[in-house]
């Protein structure tokens, strides 16, 4: 159990991130969960063989993304959506590449 909050070279594939990132959605009710998907960002990412400072931008952005998708959208009434939107679309996009990418899980 302690593997999956730990941030290290595990290499994971794209159905291990998908599972992980579903597990800790459920779990951000506790906010264990915002750890739990920051530490699986961060050994995905680390499957493509990214920089330490991609692999940290990533593990920071997947926990955001999750984070705006589990507001509701009555929040965002008051507020222009031209920033929220963007900044939703991109790490979209993002949480796309980690999961359907092909990486080098034989790296380490």
């Amino acid at each position: 159990m302690k593997k999956y909050f730990l941030f290290d070279d595990e290499p994971i594939t794209g159905w291990s991130y998908l599972f992980r990132i579903v597990v800790s959605s459920l779990l951000t009710v506790i906010l264990v969960g915002f750890w739990l998907a920051s530490a699986t960002a961060y050994k995905r990412s680390g499957c493509f063989g990214w920089a330490n400072d991609m692999r940290v931008a990533a593990s920071v952005a997947i926990p955001v993304h999750i984070f705006l998708n589990a507001i509701p959208t009555e929040v965002f009434e008051s507020v222009s959506l031209g920033t929220v939107d963007i900044a939703a679309i991109l790490l979209t996009v993002l949480h796309f590449y980690l999961m359907f990418k092909n990486g080098n899980i034989k790296r380490g």
